[in-house]
């Protein structure tokens, strides 16, 4: 099978990056062409930056999506600073349900990039879910059905 149209590169702080890369290989089984990258405490974002423009050099900007973890958090950051000059593919706030969905997307050999983050925001709007609630509202209708 030919690796993935698409590169997945996470960015996160500390280790969510490889735990989120890891724990969708576990549940989806072993994946090509996807990278992580974390920020640590004593690593400049400058670094970050530098390893993920490598990703763009090595790849091209058009083939990757990039997921941070983190509205406005520093790997976010690194990845808007190569927005003035690549063209780039870049969700955050990112989540396993956004992952999981990009991964899948992917295969899709008529898939862009464009479509599958659109996707990818939908499935974390959708996973999204206060259980509480949601059994207090099973219960009453459980209720109202006898």
């Amino acid at each position: 099978m030919d690796a993935p149209k698409f590169r997945i590169v996470l960015a996160s702080h500390g280790e969510q990056a490889k735990g989120m890369m890891n724990t969708v290989q576990m549940l989806l089984g072993p994946q090509e062409n996807m990278a992580a990258y974390c920020l640590y405490p004593d690593q400049t974002v400058n670094a970050l930056t530098e390893q993920l423009e490598n990703e763009i050099k090595t790849y091209g900007a058009e083939n990757i999506i990039f997921m941070t973890e983190l509205f406005h958090g520093s790997p976010f950051n690194a990845v808007v600073s190569l927005t003035r000059e690549y063209d780039l593919y870049h969700l955050t706030g990112t989540n396993l349900a956004m992952l999981m969905t990009v991964v899948m997307e992917r295969d899709d050999e008529n898939a862009t990039a464009e479509a599958i983050c659109d996707a990818a925001i939908e499935a974390a709007q959708d996973s999204f879910k206060d259980v509480r609630k949601m059994l207090a509202e099973s219960i009453e209708n459980e209720e109202e059905d006898l």
